[in-house]
């Protein structure tokens, strides 16, 4: 399901972004008594902590790493979760001749080097939260290419979520159509038909540094492992 506004005006920071997706979020009329938030990056991790606590919900974090062309480190051909999940950009891999055997490579270097190192670092080297039965809202403060929101779902399909939405304040068209059929929803504030970058559309959005997002994780992280400590008793 999906839909479509068109209102553009910037968000001035991160807060109006969220009450301003809060009101998209109530227009749902979504059960969230089993929700957990998923945040897919560690700028998104801010903001998912707000929402998090506006909706009373637990937060964990997915973790995910880009695969860039060979000669083009700027160039994302593909992602990797730390469930191993890889969701490819055929059409770049194609015009670039990029072989599958450099991607799955890629893919292992990438989880043995970075992902299973900032498992260590932001959940003292736990796996993310149960999502069998749950009902997933991935979140971040915008959505560009959509790779990332794939390779998510992914994941969210394999743990056996119950449900899963994608909830963003800005995200392309294009990319939230695509979404939609992979997933129960996606529930922005704007879909540009001509995405330009997340930042534009915010008139403030300042870098979070990485002990405030250590400490985010790790209230957050504690938080949701007593929900999930309490519902087993």
């Amino acid at each position: 399901m999906e839909i479509i506004k068109t209102d553009y005006i910037k968000f001035e920071d991160r807060d109006d972004a969220l009450v301003r997706l809060m009101d998209e979020i109530l227009i749902w009329h979504l059960d969230i008594k089993n929700c957990i938030l998923l945040a897919t990056s560690l700028a998104g991790v801010g903001f998912g902590d707000k929402m998090s606590k506006k909706l009373n919900v637990p937060l964990d974090f997915l973790l995910t790493v880009p695969i860039c062309a060979p000669l083009n480190n700027e160039c994302e051909i593909a992602i990797v979760s730390e469930n191993m999940d890889i969701i490819m950009n055929e059409a770049l891999i194609d015009s670039f001749d990029i072989t599958l055997d450099y991607i799955y490579g890629e893919a292992k270097r990438a989880y043995e080097e970075i992902i299973l190192a900032d498992i260590y670092k932001f959940r003292k080297g736990s796996m993310m939260s149960s999502l069998s039965g749950k009902d997933v809202f991935i979140v971040d403060e915008g959505v560009e290419t959509g790779l990332t929101m794939n390779v998510a779902i992914e994941t969210c399909i394999a743990k056996g979520a119950k449900s899963i939405y994608v909830v963003t304040p800005v995200i392309a068209k294009n990319v939230a159509s695509n979404l939609c059929e992979i997933c129960d929803g996606v529930i922005s504030v704007m879909k540009p038909e001509y995405f330009v970058s997340t930042a534009h559309y915010y008139k403030t959005l300042l870098p979070m540094g990485k002990e405030e997002i250590e400490k985010i994780l790790d209230t957050s992280l504690q938080k949701t492992r007593d929900i999930e400590l309490k519902n087993k008793k």
